[in-house]
């Protein structure tokens, strides 16, 4: 018998000492597209919706490359066009998924007038199996597998070359390269983490859990060459990451209810309630995540 399908993580990045940076950017991106194949069949075939979310992150990571090298490579602007499509598509049926399989479930658990609220579980299910289909239909589709093959022949052909904007750059040191990367993600980060002091609100906390999640990705990229420091950080970043999440996820749950309410208004705004109240708890465990990441102090 076949072995089942297993959702595919990602995997540590295999850097070595001596890479030059266009050589260090070829194998994160072939990591991060490692990912996304890897989890393919198990969206096609499997009701899972762990499948789902690693390939997004997959994805994900390979915008966050991209991102962290547009110095010197720059993606085609019709190849990014067609990971932007990707993402949104992807985003849509994790985020019903998500709402349908973790988010309701636990607000509607033991509460009251339990038939109605069993309306609005089968309609965010429905909602959930909806956009899974077409998140399915993307991954079965020729726009797809010409995306995937496009990437592949970008990146093996290295066609960053003829449009970069620092060709000398390419072949820099890619150490010395990642440690002015990390450095640039650390002050972004701290820039948004000021934002939020001056404002809480869910638009700067969805900026700062991006600029978080950006500079999780980079330092686990470079853990194998950036030293000791790494694993201390990246402990720091997922368990922000991770709370920041949970609010994202709540907060986006609060917008498909809305939408939902038309059909189930009592028990969708019930669970929006519910949903703002735990948000606020959370809200206050922010804190001291915030302060072990916040501004370094002169000297330090």
């Amino acid at each position: 018998m076949p072995s089942p399908l297993k959702p595919s993580k990602a995997r540590p990045v295999k850097l070595r000492a001596g890479l030059t940076l266009e050589q260090g950017f070829a194998l994160i991106a072939r990591n991060c597209l490692r990912q996304v194949r890897a989890n393919e069949a198990g969206l096609r075939l499997s009701e899972e919706p762990e499948f789902v979310h690693q390939l997004r992150v997959g994805l994900r990571r390979l915008r966050s490359a991209l991102a962290l090298f547009k110095p010197w490579i720059t993606l085609p602007p019709a190849l990014a066009d067609e990971i932007a499509w990707l993402g949104l598509t992807l985003g849509a049926a994790r985020d019903a998924e998500v709402l349908a399989g973790a988010t309701l479930p636990a607000v509607l658990l033991g509460s009251a007038g339990q038939e109605e609220l069993d309306g609005l579980q089968k309609a965010a299910a429905t909602l959930a199996q909806r956009r899974r289909r077409k998140a399915i239909q993307a991954v079965s589709s020729e726009r797809y597998l010409k995306l995937m093959a496009n990437l592949g022949s970008w990146l093996k052909a290295k066609r960053w070359r003829e449009d970069s904007a620092c060709p000398d750059g390419l072949a820099a040191a890619l150490d010395t390269a990642a440690k002015r990367m990390l450095k640039q993600g650390d002050k972004k980060l701290r820039q948004r983490l000021q934002s939020l002091q001056d404002q809480t609100t869910a638009e700067n906390r969805h900026r700062l859990r991006i600029a978080v999640k950006k500079l999780r990705y980079a330092n686990e990229f470079f853990s194998a060459i950036a030293g000791a420091k790494v694993d201390a950080r990246l402990n720091q970043l997922s368990a922000l990451q991770d709370l920041l999440g949970q609010l994202n996820d709540a907060e986006v749950g609060r917008q498909q209810l809305l939408e939902m309410g038309r059909a189930h208004p009592g028990p969708a705004a019930f669970a929006r309630g519910v949903l703002w109240a735990q948000s606020q708890q959370q809200i206050e465990s922010l804190a001291p995540l915030l302060q072990a990441l916040g501004p370094k102090r002169p000297g330090s």
